[in-house]
């Protein structure tokens, strides 16, 4: 027998010898009660969550309107200063 044939029969020997394991009992009725445990209920979120997220969302947009209304004008305001005080740059 050379060592390729060697080699298979080894193979061979130690695949008869490979069973599967075992499952205990409690293992498989603990398996078997997972359907079971599972929810099949959705957690909806409620309303006045949604309501108060809505209310904060319209907030930060007022306010952000609000001072980029204001900016706008402080810029006017901004370039008359300049304007008026540093006029001399202006005639090059």
């Amino acid at each position: 027998m050379n060592k390729e044939e060697q080699w298979i029969e080894d193979i061979m020997d130690v695949s008869e010898r490979v069973t599967s394991p075992s499952i205990p009992a409690h293992v498989l009725a603990r398996i078997r009660e997972i359907p079971r445990g599972v929810r099949t209920t959705i957690d909806l979120v409620p309303k006045r969550t949604i309501w108060l997220v809505a209310a904060s969302i319209a907030a930060l947009i007022a306010v952000n309107i609000y001072f980029s209304s204001t900016s706008t004008s402080a810029n006017s305001n901004d370039t008359s200063f300049s304007e008026q005080y540093f006029s001399h740059l202006n005639q090059l």
